[in-house]
Formats: structure tokens, C-alpha cells, sequence
């Protein structure tokens, strides 16, 4: 499988209305063949807009919580029940930018629900909170453990 952006977001709301949400803020229309999704996952698409292409989401509850991790399997994304991934599929560079700007977007129009941009499951990007803002995490920094002392000021849990 490709690299993929993962946004999560922390919100009670159940994922088909985040989905519905998503859909209307960015004019994305539903992936017509979602024969293949799971229970409670929503496929949608848009136009790219810096490169030609098509960029897609998938809406679905984060399945990748720990439930009473040990100290050594915290990671950022479990306080976040809702997880959007984003693929672009042949240029990462374009993919990562298009997903950033999602996630600006969404911070705007959000202001209230706090999220976290990953790449590919393994490098956090940026995170806000509400009322402190947002924050670029350094280069390579990982949503696990090891790197807490980097990401617990900004990551709700």
C-alpha cells in the first residue's frame, strides 16, 4: 500500500456525521464503488488542488487506539477516535502538501476540535489544540512513546 496522510480528530461525533461534515466543507463527493468498506468507513474525493489527480478519503473510526496502553505503547493518536485518511498515490511531496492544507482548512472550520496530522502512521506533522493553537513537530518526530517528551504538550489525551 502507499503512503498515506493520517488526520485525526478528537470528537464525540459519530464518524458518519464527521464524514457528512467533511463532505460539505470541502465539496468532496462519495467514492461511488464502496463495495469494499467496513462498517462505519466512508470513501469520498475531490479534485486535487495543486497537482492533476484525484485525492481521496477515508473516514473511519481510529482502530490503531491502545486501551489502557502500558507506559511504553502510548501513542498520540489515542485520545482521537476519528481518523480521515488522505492519499494522493504517485507523488508523496504533492500528497503531504495536499493534506496539510485539509488540515489548515479544517482548523478553521473547526476551531473547537482538536487534530493531529501524521504521515503514514509513523511521523507526527502538526497538531492543534484549541486555545494554544498549532504546532509543528521537528522532522521525524513518531507518534509512539519514545517521543512523548515531544508531542504531550500538544496532543489531548
Amino acid at each position: 500500500m502507499a503512503a498515506r496522510e493520517n488526520l485525526f480528530l478528537r470528537s464525540a461525533a459519530p464518524v458518519r456525521d464527521q464524514a457528512v461534515r467533511l463532505q460539505e466543507l470541502l465539496g468532496l463527493e462519495p467514492i461511488p464503488d464502496q463495495s469494499g468498506a467496513g462498517p462505519d468507513q466512508y470513501g469520498l474525493r475531490a479534485a486535487a488542488r495543486t497537482v492533476p489527480g484525484t485525492l481521496g478519503f477515508l473516514v473511519q473510526p481510529n482502530l490503531h487506539v491502545e486501551t489502557d496502553p502500558a507506559p511504553e505503547d502510548v501513542q498520540a493518536i489515542d485520545g482521537y477516535p476519528i481518523e480521515i485518511d488522505i492519499w494522493l498515490g504517485r507523488d508523496v511531496g504533492a500528497q503531504r502538501l495536499e493534506a496539510r492544507m485539509v488540515f489548515d482548512y479544517l482548523v478553521q472550520m473547526w476551531p473547537d476540535v482538536p487534530m493531529l496530522l501524521c504521515h503514514d502512521l509513523e511521523e507526527l506533522v502538526v497538531a492543534y489544540r484549541p486555545g494554544r493553537g498549532v504546532y509543528e513537530f521537528p522532522a521525524g518526530t513518531t507518534m509512539d512513546a519514545p517521543d512523548a517528551p515531544l508531542w504531550r504538550d500538544w496532543v489531548e489525551v
